[in-house]
């Protein structure tokens, strides 16, 4: 729990500076200045920085906060406490508050194993804040370490339909997920988090579960004779339109059946994009692209049809097979630096109209 609290202290600090009415335009340049030395790792420097615009503009709100965020990352903990607290005070009015004031006093609370007032105040701030993604999503990691997976999840799903851009949402959901009984999720948010946040250091990690992921279903298809994603789901009697993590592993298990897979004791990387091009023709011709759309599967028919879709598995899976692709990469440096290209024209945009959720199916 400590090192996923200070992991996120460490997001925090990618700059939440916003120019704020009343403060002088040296006072704001001071704070931004501050925030550049605590992206750098200067976090002494920026302390001495913030202190003193703390000092002459007391109600510079987020100058606290980010003094606060400095003054944890040095492990000053009580004293950040102190400093943030006055932020989370419920009598300012909302417009002067933000919701990772209550995100930061709740982790100082966890970070020093109060989790009765970390839950507290993650709570405090949903009130005051009911879409905050980054809120919900450390609620659901306190549900989660309590074992209480089931509410884990709804935490999750109410953090990407509060915020689908937040990609910790999507980090954190793929790994609940793949713990229960409704692992396509995990599949959607890895492989959603992996277009987000690329180069992230959390980006092997979901590379690895996607891999994982596929290669185990692949293996109970090998004995079973189909693929299961998602417990059964009913649905409405009046609704003739089929649940889609239903028909999304129907799709799935006949394009398993066509195939021949080359086994090598594990599922090989030009395996999955095999299986790929089954499904997306299989979902293409029977229809299902207009009635279930999903802008994860629009964008893999798009790669397809661009002849990408291939370099696209083997970075998605690099790190569940880096061996092999090392051996694809050597081999396929013109199609990889073609993928680049198209994906810094064609990045992944989620919004509110698209994003792929189980609330949303």
């Amino acid at each position: 729990m400590r090192h996923s609290v200070i992991i996120v202290f460490f997001i925090a600090c990618v700059s939440w500076w916003t120019p704020v009415r009343g403060q002088t335009p040296i006072a704001q340049r001071q704070v931004q200045r501050a925030i550049v030395l605590l992206n750098r790792g200067k976090y002494a420097e920026a302390e001495k920085i913030l202190r003193q615009v703390v000092s002459k503009h007391p109600s510079y709100h987020e100058a606290r906060y980010e003094l606060a965020l400095a003054l944890s990352l040095q492990q000053k903990f009580q004293e950040a406490l102190i400093t943030c607290l006055p932020l989370c005070d419920t009598s300012l009015p909302k417009d002067q508050q933000r919701d990772h004031y209550y995100h930061l006093l709740g982790n100082l609370y966890a970070q020093q194993d109060d989790t009765t007032r970390a839950d507290s105040v993650y709570q405090l701030g949903l009130k005051r804040f009911p879409t905050s993604a980054r809120l919900h999503v450390e609620l659901a990691i306190r549900q989660a370490i309590r074992g209480d997976l089931e509410e884990a999840l709804e935490s999750i799903e109410s953090a990407i339909s509060g915020d689908p851009t937040y990609p910790l949402s999507y980090y954190w959901g793929a790994r609940f997920y793949r713990a229960s009984t409704e692992r396509i999720w995990a599949l959607f948010y890895a492989e959603i988090f992996l277009n987000l946040r690329p180069n992230s250091p959390k980006a092997d990690e979901m590379s690895t579960l996607w891999y994982n992921l596929l290669r185990e279903v692949i293996e109970e298809f090998d004995q079973q004779g189909r693929i299961v994603l998602s417990r059964e789901i009913r649905g409405n009697a009046e609704d003739t339109k089929r649940p889609f993590p239903e028909v999304y592993a129907e799709v799935l298990t006949t394009a398993a059946r066509s195939l021949r897979f080359f086994r090598d004791f594990e599922l090989p990387l030009a395996s999955i994009d095999t299986l790929f091009r089954e499904f997306l023709m299989q979902w293409e011709s029977q229809g299902y692209a207009k009635i279930y759309p999903n802008i994860l599967i629009e964008r893999q028919q798009q790669l397809w049809k661009a002849g990408l879709l291939e370099p696209y598995v083997f970075v998605l899976a690099q790190h569940g097979k880096p061996m092999q692709f090392e051996q694809y990469a050597k081999q396929n440096r013109r199609q990889l630096r073609r993928l680049e290209q198209w994906i810094s024209h064609n990045r992944l945009v989620i919004t509110r109209e698209n994003y792929v959720s189980r609330y949303r199916w």
